[in-house]
């Protein structure tokens, strides 16, 4: 799963890569020429070209209008991995220069590009090679792609495992080894009475007929030193580590799929495991909020109402649309313990993928220069989110005789009303985003650098959040 090597040293290779274009050295005259019509757009890469100096592979970044954040170059190192290992290499060197050069982003795109989830295989397809890709001199890049890429590969992982493997007693435990001498506190809430006593009625509600009790974690770094008046910056990721729609049961087809229904927590902790040990001059939460959604005698049903954490009466119209249940008191919670800014991530919509197809996340937050910030720390690592509004007119489609909330709003607009709930539940004065990743998280045919599965999208976007944060 893990099979790549990305070291700044240098050492003996099978193969060497030329980035075309960043790229200054001396070459065999004809790998010159090669580079040459590649520079000119005459021929595309990737080209090999054996000479009596070696075997070599030309490459070249290819801006996109739709790529930003060093995307290309991302696609670039997965270009080179797969390559690499098309030639049947134990190891390739990469020969890149200048100051253009995205380095950090070709490593990330090496690792992120070469990653398989092949753990569950047997046979020869569970053996694999390892590849070393060797990009001397650049130490300090490779040293930042690798650490990115890592915890973007955890998220990965974590979507990638199978419901009787993953559920939320060995997700909460994993959440544990993973942030084990990270510097932060973590606590863990488990089971139905237990959340039902803290507040935490609607993370029961959906995980109380699971084949494992529902937990809530909560990770919480405080730094050695806060400055009096700091922000406080909470993230909260859904994570329903199997979604068969409860009562509301879904169509078959795909179903699979629902196990990744769990990618916001899963991208939140995989983040966490970055942010925390980059010691943040700003105090940082997470919260996991993690269930099964299943159905069974002891199943919420169609019509049950029950009171939030903060004090609002909740109908459950359908159990399907239960990742809002699960995140509303945890948002409240969230704002109470002093977090100033909060985003969420949630594969929670499917009417935002039809909105902004796979590719695109949705962002609903109620001021706008908070939500601009977290759209920008995305576009900065090549993870595009587009604005809804939460439009005030759209509440009435939550009304509902009985409770004071229902939990879907109808037909049309279902991202915007799925915001419009969550914004219920969260104060006016708290600055709150929710992403809807339901599109770009879980594109599992294979997508960009992505071989086939989950993507763990929200990682990077959270990680540089947290960077530029505390220099807003």
């Amino acid at each position: 799963m893990h099979d790549l090597d990305l070291t700044a040293t240098t050492g003996p290779s099978q193969l060497t890569a030329i980035v075309v274009g960043h790229c200054a050295r001396k070459l065999p005259r004809p790998v010159e020429d090669v580079a040459a019509r590649i520079g000119a757009g005459t021929i595309k890469g990737p080209q090999m070209v054996v000479s009596d100096d070696g075997a070599f592979l030309l490459v070249k970044p290819e801006p996109k209008a739709w790529l930003g954040g060093g995307e290309e170059w991302h696609l670039l190192g997965a270009q080179i991995a797969e390559q690499a290992r098309g030639q049947k290499a134990a190891a390739v060197t990469v020969l890149v220069e200048g100051t253009q050069a995205k380095v950090a982003a070709l490593a990330e795109g090496c690792l992120l590009g070469d990653y398989r989830f092949d753990t569950l295989r047997s046979g020869e397809a569970a053996k694999r090679a390892r590849l070393t890709v060797r990009i001397p001199g650049f130490a300090r890049e490779v040293a930042a792609g690798v650490a990115i890429a890592k915890a973007q590969n955890l998220a990965r992982e974590l979507s990638d495992l199978p419901g009787n493997l993953l559920n939320p007693v060995t997700f909460a435990a994993r959440a544990l080894k993973e942030m084990r001498g990270a510097g932060a506190r973590v606590r863990v809430i488990a089971g139905t009475t237990r959340l039902r006593r803290a507040g935490f009625p609607g993370l029961a509600q959906v995980g109380m007929a699971g084949s494992a009790e529902p937990q809530l974690v909560e990770i919480r770094y405080v730094p050695v030193r806060v400055k009096r008046g700091s922000d406080h910056l909470a993230i909260v990721g859904k994570g329903i580590t199997f979604d068969s729609g409860g009562i509301s049961l879904k169509p078959g087809d795909k179903m699979w799929e629902m196990k990744g229904d769990m990618s916001g927590a899963a991208a939140t902790l995989a983040a966490m495991t970055r942010i925390v040990r980059e010691k943040p001059d700003f105090p940082v939460s997470a919260f996991l909020c993690l269930a099964e959604n299943m159905p069974d005698s002891k199943a919420q049903r169609p019509g049950d109402i029950y009171r939030a954490r903060n004090g609002k009466t909740i109908h459950v119209d359908n159990t399907d649309a239960e990742g809002r249940l699960v995140l509303a008191d945890v948002l409240t919670y969230a704002a109470e313990t002093g977090a100033t800014h909060i985003v969420d991530l949630a594969t929670l919509t499917g009417a935002c993928i039809v909105a902004l197809g796979e590719h695109v996340a949705g962002a609903l937050g109620r001021h706008d220069d908070w939500t601009r910030s977290v759209r920008e720390a995305g576009l900065a690592v090549g993870e595009e989110i587009w604005p809804l509004p939460l439009h005030g007119e759209y509440r009435k489609l939550l009304d509902h005789p009985h409770a004071d909330i229902n939990n879907t709003g109808g037909r049309w607009g279902g991202a915007i009303t799925a915001g419009i709930f969550l914004s219920e539940f969260v104060p006016e004065t708290t600055r709150w985003v929710h992403l809807d990743i339901a599109g770009p998280a879980m594109a599992t045919g294979g997508w960009r650098c992505y071989a086939k599965g989950f993507t763990g999208f929200g990682t990077r976007t959270l990680i540089e959040l947290a960077r530029t944060f505390g220099t807003r």
